[in-house]
């Protein structure tokens, strides 16, 4: 079986002696901890580099052309259609970046378990940051907005009932083009939610009447853990996610990200120069990206609130 690289220490033994004499392992496992650690590139699509950190894109595009399709007779000339055009915006990349240090001190006394924690603490902090900046953007007031018809954690809560309205939102949205059976023809696939959740779909029987006969072997009351699909709808958590509100949306389509600079940290590397990691005894490694989030679909999504009742 491959292994898995959750620390600084996996793979063998390793001193902290080791790492500052080999500066590109601190950096790899930065990397490696955080593929995987967000949940944006689960929900956003990739739209590509840019170089300058300015993406302009239009928001609700509609998916039809502006003429429909026309009768034409022989030696007729065929009609040209225009396509149609969003409302024009721009998202702004901003770089964000935070280094962590080893010391002589860790080095001499092989503290690695000081350099595990900073390891965690890094991945934490960046993780944290991006879904920050993720839920601003979600927050925008183009996006519709549902109440929970009670709130999760009582007992007359209606999960499923919640999260199926919350599709029909979805997919039920239309271009403001005037033709009635125009459509964005939406379907949403994802549900996202805070990891905290959990426990309150586990003790809702609504949620839980369906697992039944051949399904009985499934019931996450049994399993312990959270079904892959809620509602045909595949589920993310995440713990950075807000605690009083569910995004229903078609992954992938609500918006995107494009990277200036992708997720880069730098070989450790003495401080000030010198020998013994310069005047401060000490060596760091700098984690950096610049990366440009957008919303140019928000009727892809559906936002429940208030799923908790305090």
């Amino acid at each position: 079986m491959p292994t898995t690289i959750t620390s600084v220490t996996d793979g063998g033994r390793t001193t902290v002696s080791d790492l500052t004499g080999a500066p590109l392992a601190i950096p790899a496992r930065v990397i490696d901890m955080l593929a995987g650690a967000s949940i944006v590139e689960e929900l956003l699509r990739d739209a590509g580099g840019n170089t300058n950190g300015l993406v302009s894109f239009e928001e609700s595009t509609p998916l039809f052309l502006d003429g429909d399709v026309a009768t034409v007779a022989e030696f007729g000339e065929i009609l040209v259609a225009a396509g149609q055009r969003g409302i024009p915006r721009i998202s702004v990349g901003l770089k964000e970046a935070l280094a962590i240090r080893v010391s002589r001190e860790m080095r001499d006394e092989n503290r690695m378990d000081q350099v595990n924690t900073q390891l965690r603490q890094l991945v934490n902090t960046m993780t944290r940051a991006e879904l920050r900046a993720l839920r601003a953007l979600l927050l925008n007031p183009a996006i519709p907005t549902i109440p929970a018809s009670a709130a999760w954690d009582t007992p007359g809560a209606r999960i499923r009932h919640d999260l199926f309205a919350a599709e029909e939102i979805i997919a039920s949205a239309k271009p403001n083009t005037g033709q009635e059976d125009d459509t964005y023809s939406f379907e949403a696939d994802t549900v996202a939610m805070h990891g905290g959740l959990k426990p309150l779909l586990l003790d809702n029987d609504e949620f839980l009447a369906i697992y039944k006969d051949a399904l009985s072997e499934e019931n996450p009351v049994y399993t312990g853990v959270l079904p892959r699909t809620i509602g045909g709808k595949r589920g993310l958590t995440s713990r950075f996610w807000p605690r009083d509100r569910v995004l229903v949306t078609e992954a992938k389509t609500l918006g995107f990200w494009s990277d200036t600079r992708p997720l880069e940290s730098t070989p450790l590397y003495g401080e000030g120069g010198g020998p013994n990691g310069g005047p401060t005894e000490s060596w760091r490694s700098d984690t950096s990206r610049k990366r440009v989030l957008g919303v140019d679909q928000p009727l892809a999504a559906c936002w429940i609130t208030g799923v908790r009742s305090q």
